[in-house]
């Protein structure tokens, strides 16, 4: 227990003010904390009052310091072993102490610390907002740990108090009551900050003894660089945000840092390059996680020459200082040349003679890349060799690609001379070594986070105008008036301002955005112009530019890459060069766009600006141009590509080419990725096409188990809409045919898409639980599984039975075990649609009847139609009623004692509906 000496003084309150202005001094270290410049002098005012007052005999009593009397007799490792469970509760007379590492400063924590001893780190849940200011970073605490709880929390132990969510004798593990915490936690002396030192981490040593300690990771990059870190819901309401952090020397190794949208730091940008985060290392179903404390935990360091990384290359020259040096990474330059035949090992390179720079070229077996496009001479060359028989020899040879001349290229390899001259010596050449750059020099950046300009908005019709949204940090446009829930016509312009492109021969446009409710292709597009001048745009020519990608429209938070989108030929090279947002909407049709961080970039885009002219039925597919351009319209179509790769496993969002596999061995059955061109490495250009559970599609198509299948065709019928973050095909029916490569099931007569058994109208909401496939044994419950599709609303579980799994032969899913269980939706918007209808895959783990699981809609019980089930396998149930409920939907899904027998097994849950005329 703590000894504390309590005497009167009659200069309490000036020591109390005291104790406030260190306080407050601390908190002003971090960012974004107000100074309180003011307080030493109302402290010297105070004192100076005070010290007039007091007899000059007065003999001030010392401050005590807080002293535990006694000891641990358990260590952090120990107790944690002891206490294992769900949920614990502690009976025995253990005491134990630490050092805190972390607390709630900065608002990425939430009531809760991290104590750490020399065995192991331990999580203590407290509940009590701004805890800082009673556990600060360096105070030695002990904990009498007899009558508190030790439980899990997603396979991370805590130290807490039993919870009922819904006061009905279910408990998990909680936060400690703050006045029951005050008899339990006992400080012993003053803070020391510098005690605290993290363990260094790297990606061989992470391990579970290590769940609760202050790390250190060191040579680390972030996927979502120039991010901001979080950000708050459209509602207003607090997320946190997983941004992946790679190891530089093992890209494949990971830490998911979780961002909350309470930090104050989270509106900063993610810093690009390489650098070291501190944090506390925890864990949540499986996945490693590092909770960051304080904006000063992230180091991150400028670097123009460049990480090595493919997110960040070498420059040219770095690379010529660096030869020899076992170094091996990614560079960046132009191709400028290749070397002169006859150049050997005992002709080497001398001089610009042994170089050819144009405009014949005779060789193929290398290119020579440069800073500069225009560079002549050697010494400022890099050598690469492009290895026999590789993808990268056919694709960047000069000989037989002239149009490569120029380009922007990034190659991989290791840093050594070549044949006299300064080399990127390349081992296999392999689509994964080589590519035509994406980003260049950044030429103009709006993140449109706290103004429009250097925008400038231009109203031709409508009283609705382009607006900043100052809360969540983006641009923002609609017809449609929620106070009045009236539809306007409008035509709004958002526009950029003067481009100069007078340097650059190629440039490209990317940002990312969120369109709903309205139609992509017509309401919301992009456009060029070379003569606008000022005033109405409707003066000046312009020219469209197509976005390949738009969001799926089903969600707030579905933030989609437009794309790294060509700027025209006939625009580079000029000054005075606009690009603008327009917006349409009419009295019965008014969607909502949202756009942030847009970037002109310098070099060549994604390829493919004519996306071709397929009908979309069987005999004339879509190409996938045309599939990247017509995502989200809630549009079932034919599509016609190349198989080129697979999406990884555990792959929620693709953000890179490491989420992707292009060569054998090939890790997931579940889905293919389709592209125009065979040898296609750039996701950007791809469409993702589910592969259903169960279906011909799967078992003949799939690449882990046919891997043959890379390179050849495959047409097949779908929903084009957003998968992993990019352009996709799904909702695709077990028994839908297919055609690859001359092989596959037989088309027949293809259908329509408004065919009896699928679902008509515009798909408004669709739930897959993942799409795909969840690790085997991990089985988390519906009130703590974070990885829905839908994250603007809510899912639950009274009950706390139902879980997600997946089983050997069945893609993720909601099981609903036998008794009573649930699935609840809340939150659902259908505003904007008619003639709403609900659709579900349903089957249970033995035979079954549809009309067992009772669904319910805003509290109203619908039909079930009767349908006999096979054991695991789906049926599609459609609910013949028309929805006619106001929105927000609350939909339930209902497993009762007696009628579930056999457990239940739920996927797919989608409303379809028509827009509103």
């Amino acid at each position: 227990m703590i000894q504390v000496t309590k005497t009167y003084n009659p200069m309490k309150r000036v020591l109390r003010l005291r104790d406030e202005f260190h306080l407050a001094t601390e908190k002003q270290n971090y960012k974004h904390m107000k100074p309180l410049n003011y307080i030493p002098a109302l402290l010297i005012f105070l004192l100076t009052i005070f010290s007039g007052c007091q007899d000059e005999n007065f003999d001030t009593p010392p401050h005590e310091r807080p002293q535990y009397q006694g000891e641990a007799n358990i260590s952090i490792q120990e107790f944690k072993a002891k206490y294992s469970g769900q949920l614990e509760e502690i009976t025995g007379n253990e005491v134990i102490s630490g050092v805190v590492t972390a607390n709630d400063v900065s608002g990425n924590l939430y009531k809760q610390i991290f104590i750490e001893d020399e065995t192991g780190g331990l999580l203590v849940a407290i509940d009590r907002n701004n805890i800082y200011n009673d556990f600060r970073v360096g105070q030695n605490v002990y904990i009498e740990a007899s009558g508190l709880y030790m439980g899990q929390y997603g396979g991370m132990s805590q130290l807490g108090y039993r919870f009922s969510r819904d006061n009905d004798g279910n408990y998990s593990i909680g936060q400690i009551p703050w006045e029951l915490s005050r008899q339990h936690l006992f400080k012993d002396d003053y803070p020391d900050p510098d005690a605290v030192v993290p363990m260094s981490l790297t990606p061989n040593n992470i391990r579970a003894e290590y769940y609760g300690r202050l790390v250190r990771v060191d040579g680390v990059y972030f996927d979502d660089a120039g991010q901001r870190y979080s950000f708050p819901t459209q509602e207003g309401n607090i997320q946190t945000l997983n941004r992946i952090i790679r190891f530089s020397s093992n890209y494949s190794q990971t830490v998911t840092a979780r961002m909350s949208s309470a930090a104050n730091f989270a509106g900063d940008t993610i810093p690009s390059g390489i650098g070291s985060v501190t944090g506390i290392l925890t864990v949540f179903n499986n996945t490693v996680q590092l909770m960051v404390r304080d904006i000063s935990d992230v180091n991150f360091e400028e670097n123009p020459d460049g990480w090595g990384l493919e997110g960040s290359p070498w420059s040219v020259q770095y690379a010529i200082e660096n030869q020899d040096d076992n170094k091996t990474g990614w560079v960046k330059g132009y191709i400028v040349g290749t070397l002169k035949p006859g150049i050997n090992a005992d002709n080497p390179v001398t001089s610009n003679d042994d170089i050819v720079f144009g405009p014949e070229f005779i060789i193929n077996d290398n290119i020579v890349i440069a800073q500069s496009p225009d560079e002549r001479d050697w010494e400022n060359c890099l050598v690469v060799n492009l290895p026999q028989n590789s993808s990268m020899r056919s694709v960047l040879n000069l000989r037989d690609n002239l149009g490569n001349l120029g380009r922007e290229v990034h190659v991989r390899g290791s840093l050594q001379n070549i044949l006299g001259a300064a080399g990127v010596l390349v081992a296999t050449g392999s689509d994964a070594d080589y590519k035509f750059g994406s980003t260049g020099e950044e030429i103009l950046y709006v993140p449109f986070s706290t103004t429009l300009s250097p925008f400038t908005t231009h109203s031709v019709t409508g009283a609705q105008e382009w607006q900043q949204n100052t809360q969540y940090n983006y641009a923002i446009m609609s017809g449609y008036v929620n106070a009045t829930q009236t539809r306007y016509e409008n035509e709004d312009w958002l526009i950029s301002p003067a481009i100069d492109l007078t340097e650059y021969n190629a440039a490209h446009v990317t940002f990312e955005h969120v369109s709903r409710y309205g139609d992509n292709n017509s309401d919301h597009t992009l456009w060029i112009s070379d003569d606008y001048t000022g005033g109405d745009p409707n003066s000046a020519s312009w020219t469209q530019i197509i976005i390949q990608n738009y969001s799926s429209g089903g969600s707030w938070y579905d933030w989609a890459n437009s794309g790294r989108l060509n700027i025209p030929e006939e625009f580079t090279g000029k000054d005075g060069i606009h690009i603008a947002f327009k917006y349409l909407s009419t009295t019965s049709r008014a969607g909502t766009w949202q756009l942030n961080d847009f970037y002109v970039i310098s070099g060549e885009g994604t390829e493919g600006q004519d996306p071709g002219n397929g009908d979309g039925n069987f005999d004339d597919p879509l190409s996938i141009a045309e599939a990247l351009v017509n995502q989200n319209l809630g549009t079932y179509t034919w599509v016609e590509g190349y198989i080129v790769g697979v999406v990884n496993q555990q792959v929620s969002t693709i953000n890179s080419s490491n989420d992707v596999t292009f060569n054998a061995p090939f890790p997931n059955f579940t889905n293919v990725l389709l592209a125009d061109d065979p040898n296609e490495t750039d996701y950007n250009n791809l469409i993702a096409v589910n592969l259903p559970s169960g279906s011909a599609l799967r078992s003949q198509v799939n690449l882990a188990d046919n891997p043959e299948n890379k390179g050849k065709t495959l047409k097949v019928y779908g929903n084009m809409r957003n998968y992993f973050g990019i352009a996709g095909l799904r909702d695709i029916e077990s028994d839908d045919p297919f055609v690859l490569s001359g092989d596959g099931t037989d088309p027949g007569d293809p259908g329509d898409p408004g065919d009896p058994g699928d679902p008509s109208g515009n798909v408004i909401f669709l739930e897959t639980f993942g799409d795909g496939d969840y690790p085997f044994g991990e089985r988390p419950k519906i009130n703590e599984f974070d990885d829905f599709d839908n994250q603007d609303v809510t899912f639950s579980d009274s009950s706390e039975r139902a879980d997600i799994r997946s089983t050997a032969s069945i893609n993720a899913h909601v099981w609903l075990p036998v008794g009573d269980s649930e699935l609840v939706i809340e939150g659902i918007d259908i505003s904007g649609f008619t003639n709403v209808q609900l659709h579900y895959d349903f089957t249970g783990n033995n035979t079954t009847n549809a009309n067992n699981l009772i669904v319910k809609v805003n509290g109203t019980e619908m039909t079930v139609p009767s349908v006999n089930i096979s054991s695991n396998t789906y049926s599609t149930i459609t609910i013949p009623e028309i929805i006619t409920a106001e929105s927000p939907l609350k939909i339930e899904f209902i497993g009762e004692e007696g009628k579930n027998t056999v457990g239940f097994r739920l996927d797919n849950i989608k409303l379809t509906g028509d827009i509103e005329e």
